[in-house]
């Protein structure tokens, strides 16, 4: 890691709740997202479909639910993307002033925010371990940030002329 030269300034890992307070907010975001744009998905899905006929409707029913996952996933997945690259940032991290940066300082690339993302969904489907262990590691990293060479950083009150250096342990 570059030692700091003059102008730079340190940068503090994001804790837990901090985080935690950002992806609710994103929950909220891509929630309300989800709620307007579920009737398009479906459009005139009860005259499509004519659950009094003979074929089993449950089956249909859970097909059309596994589908809806798969696409609120992959538009989870384009809301998180497009937002670390675009700006380091989502709309939770802007409110909790935090902000996605690569461990050697510069900004997250698509390809890291590709696996970051991948790493959310390992996180989740491990019973949201990934992201527990935000609060008990050194560097406040979960796996998802583990696996793509990410901190998550507070933003400091500083004017945007300084330069910034990723944090080290001991911050």
């Amino acid at each position: 890691m570059p030692e700091p030269t003059k102008g730079t300034i340190a940068l503090e890992f994001a804790g837990f709740w901090r985080r935690f307070g950002a992806y609710v907010i994103d929950a909220i975001v891509l929630g309300a997202i989800f709620a307007v744009l579920e009737p398009l998905l479906w459009p005139d899905f009860g005259k499509f479909f004519n659950f009094t006929t003979s074929f089993d409707s449950n089956y249909w029913v859970g097909q059309l639910r596994a589908l809806a996952n798969v696409i609120s996933t992959i538009l989870s997945g384009i809301y998180f993307i497009v937002f670390w690259v675009w700006r380091g940032q989502t709309l939770g991290m802007m409110v909790a002033g935090v902000k996605v940066i690569r461990t050697d300082g510069t900004p997250i690339d698509t390809g890291r925010a590709v696996v970051r993302y991948l790493g959310y969904l390992i996180s989740i489907i491990a019973v949201f371990l990934g992201f527990i262990w935000i609060a008990f590691d050194a560097h406040k990293q979960g796996w998802h940030d583990k696996l793509a060479e990410t901190y998550v950083v507070k933003i400091p009150a500083v004017p945007e002329a300084h330069a910034a250096t990723p944090p080290t342990a001991a911050a």
